[in-house]
């Protein structure tokens, strides 16, 4: 039965159905096309490229402000108007008029800027912060999906060890079972011998059929972090001695919590700067240039009738007084917020060290365990292999060499426990080691 669950996995792999074909040799080659393909980078990059365009929108605000405007008005009824008759030397009387022209024409030119205004020059900088924190989320974001990536892209080098080892020890476990079955029908060991050979053998092909079936998974977990659909092809040219080796030389690189930590503290200041600045007056300075023509006649765009301007330089001044204490309650909320900040950003900064010294540790202990794991299931065969000859001399018997293949493939579960477990402590440090 696992043989035919073998040949349907195989067809499987084989009849798979390539919309698209991409290669990857190593984790870097994986996070590099993760950068440009994974949604959730995508959208941590859109919202640093909105970010970068909100603080050039707040810079503008810094900037004069200029407009132009015109208008047209047709009186059909001109308003009629009673005027005092001692302008006209005739007091105690009074006359009705229609003053006024039916067309009128006015254009405009108005311009502002701002001599004094903290408010819009702290919420620039609030912006420049944000621009900053979304930057500093965006490598959060990264070490984050580059992490996913790499738990899935060394499962699948996991399990095509584990393949590998399984492949192995079943060709064994089978010759084995073959031997000891036809040593049972000619009455020289039993049953019990049968069905110990017999569940080595079945130990072998389950874990080679898990193996499997968990590189699919794996590829397919790698699929969906890459922004590919099910039907695209993604190879993995690689074999897991080559990705055992990491830059030891090579210094870990700033943490992005601790940028984002700082980039925190930096917003949290500017925000407290803003809310102190709603205390100070505003002051700018306006001027308008107004022109107007009237006239019976419609018609627009001529010089029949004189254009009458109207122009003005103003100077503005405001100081909000009272405000039911709402900015200066926003303004301690503000200090507390960056306070707070603080102590987060210096708790970060201790953090990191930590983890990045304990990356080093269990880096250091994985691989000595995994050396040792190494060293004991290659000795597990050796005996293995030594008690088979001395089975076949007729010194050890039949349970004795049973039973040390028995432990071999229990030292290679453990091996590949211990590989697992290096494998993850490898792309921790390998992380580290990016820039981002």
């Amino acid at each position: 039965m696992a043989r035919v669950y073998l040949k349907i996995l195989f067809l499987l792999l084989v009849t798979e159905v390539c919309n698209a074909q991409v290669v990857f040799k190593s984790v870097e080659d994986v996070w590099g096309y993760a950068d440009t393909h994974n949604i959730t980078i995508r959208t941590a990059q859109y919202e640093a490229e909105k970010a970068s365009l909100s603080k050039m929108q707040a810079y503008g605000s810094l900037l004069p402000q200029a407009s132009i405007s015109g208008s047209y008005t047709d009186n059909t009824a001109i308003p009629t108007n009673i005027i005092d008759g001692s302008i006209f030397g005739a007091p105690g009387t009074y006359r009705i008029l229609k003053l006024g022209q039916q067309f009128v024409y006015t254009g405009s030119f108005n311009a502002q800027m701002d001599i004094l205004n903290l408010q819009n020059i702290f919420n620039a900088q609030v912006a420049k912060r944000t621009e900053e924190m979304n930057k500093a989320s965006l490598a959060n974001t990264k070490k984050t999906t580059y992490q996913q990536v790499a738990t899935q892209f060394y499962s699948y080098l996991l399990m095509l060890e584990a393949a590998r080892l399984a492949r192995e020890s079943e060709r064994a476990a089978d010759s084995i079972y073959q031997s000891v079955n036809n040593k049972f029908k000619e009455g020289l060991v039993s049953q019990a011998n049968v069905d110990v050979a017999k569940l080595n053998m079945e130990r072998t092909e389950q874990t080679y059929i898990t193996a499997q079936y968990q590189m699919l998974t794996a590829k397919n977990n790698l699929k969906a972090l890459l922004g590919m659909s099910l039907k695209d092809s993604l190879d993995i040219q690689s074999v897991l001695q080559d990705n055992l080796i990491s830059e030891e030389g090579k210094g870990f690189q700033e943490d992005p919590a601790i940028k984002f930590a700082y980039a925190q503290v930096r917003m949290a200041q500017s925000q407290y700067r803003a809310a102190n600045g709603a205390f100070a007056p505003t002051l700018s300075i306006v001027y308008n240039n107004t022109s107007t023509q009237y006239d019976s006649i419609y018609r627009p765009g001529t010089n029949a009738v004189p254009f009458f301007p109207a122009t003005y330089w103003a100077l503005r001044a405001n100081l909000p007084i009272f405000t039911g204490g709402t900015r200066y309650y926003q303004s301690k909320k503000n200090k507390i917020n960056y306070l707070e900040s603080k102590e987060q950003f210096e708790s970060a900064q201790k953090q990191s060290a930590i983890n990045d010294e304990n990356i080093k540790l269990s880096y250091a202990r994985s691989q000595a365990v995994l050396e040792k794991a190494k060293n004991v299931m290659e000795l597990g065969f050796d005996n293995y292999v030594h008690i088979s000859y001395k089975y076949e001399q007729g010194v050890s018997s039949i349970e004795d060499r049973l039973k040390a293949f028995s432990d071999y493939i229990d030292y290679q579960n453990a091996y590949l426990n211990s590989l697992s477990d290096m494998l993850v402590q490898l792309y921790q440090i390998k992380i580290r080691q990016q820039s981002f």
